[in-house]
């Protein structure tokens, strides 16, 4: 009996000790992690020499390239209008008639006033030269039978009736979209200034000021791109056709440049220009790389595990990009997500 109580005992301090142990050892590990760390997730991009681009922005107005109003040459009721504003035209197209009753009678008396001269210029030979003909005849005999006739004066006045009728119809000029049409059908044309506008939207030009501490900076020939207020997310290219050398009494010099319509600008439109300039071999990095520390502009590099704090000197800037004078080398795994709340030699990891 004594001995079988003695093993007992020991089993049981065996396995006290036992969890004693465990439960030390689980305590340890469980200090252990958490006192690791735990890695921020960033992105990184390896810094290489490229192309920087110094941007200047300026607002100014879209206008179409080449805009024609179309008057009312003849007076007269509009008898048909085959237009509507917005409405898309081609050179040659008809866009109004124009009553042509008197214009057409006019033309006919013409035409036979003139047959009547041409009897009255051979009488007139005839009867003064005994000729039939101007053969052999000078200049100055002719011009006096032409006179006497009223030949000259039966040509001016048909001439004058062929082109009243003609200008009874009414046709586009040039390709381009009909604006400002306000005439309305059977109204007397003279009760407006024109018939319309016909403006060319295909090419258009864009107008814009820059200050004049800006004007070695641009020339002609210059890419631009074009960003209408109505939607910033476009972008049309066009370049610089005409730099005026002049600087107002605001400072400002007048700039044009020409694009290609996308369909969607109207004569008048606002937009925003933006000219770039490349700058060769530089340390570019996105603007979210740039962060402030210490009130002054930090950069942070992945290095194995860690993110290192580097004071960046910023040569140039421009809407999405920084130029890096001082600070970074070629190689560098520049951090541009996750390194807002970053400190020096954070533990981080690749997303």
């Amino acid at each position: 009996m004594k001995v079988r109580y003695q093993i007992t005992l020991l089993l049981i301090v065996a396995i006290l000790f036992s969890c004693k142990t465990k439960k030390s050892e689980n305590l340890e590990e469980i200090a252990r992690r958490s006192s690791r760390p735990e890695a921020v997730l960033v992105k990184t991009i390896k810094l290489l020499p490229s192309t920087f681009y110094h941007e200047l922005i300026s607002n100014g107005k879209a206008w179409s390239s080449k805009k024609a109003v179309v008057p009312f040459k003849v007076n007269g009721i509009i008898k048909e209008i085959s237009i509507q504003n917005g409405q898309k035209v081609k050179s040659g197209d008809l866009l109004a008639v124009i009553e042509d009753f008197e214009y057409k009678m006019a033309l006919t008396r013409a035409q036979q006033n003139l047959e009547k001269s041409e009897i009255n210029f051979k009488d007139d030979l005839l009867s003064n030269f005994s000729k039939t003909d101007t053969t052999g005849l000078s200049p100055a005999k002719i011009k006096i039978s032409r006179i006497r006739s009223g030949l000259n004066d039966a040509i001016t006045s048909l001439a004058v009736a062929e082109y009243n009728f003609n200008n009874t119809r009414i046709y586009a000029p040039m390709n381009g979209v009909v604006a400002n049409l306000e005439a309305m059908q059977w109204n007397p044309d003279q009760n407006y200034k024109s018939l319309c506008t016909i403006i060319f939207d295909e090419i258009m030009e864009v107008e814009f000021p820059v200050i004049e501490s800006e004007y070695s900076f641009i020339n002609n020939g210059m890419p631009v791109g074009i960003i209408p207020f109505i939607n910033d997310s476009t972008l049309i290219a066009g370049r610089i056709t005409q730099i005026n050398p002049l600087v107002d009494e605001n400072g400002m010099v007048k700039v044009k440049a020409e694009f290609q319509n996308n369909g969607r600008l109207i004569d008048g439109m606002n937009v925003k220009v933006v000219i770039k300039k490349p700058v060769p071999d530089r340390l570019v990095v996105p603007k979210e790389a740039l962060v402030i520390r210490q009130g002054k502009d930090v950069i942070f590099v992945r290095q194995d595990s860690l993110a290192i704090w580097k004071y960046v000197t910023v040569e140039f800037e421009n809407s999405t990009s920084l130029s890096i004078k001082e600070g970074l080398v070629p190689e560098d795994l520049v951090i541009i997500d996750g390194n807002i709340n970053l400190a020096h030699e954070t533990t981080v990891r690749e997303e």
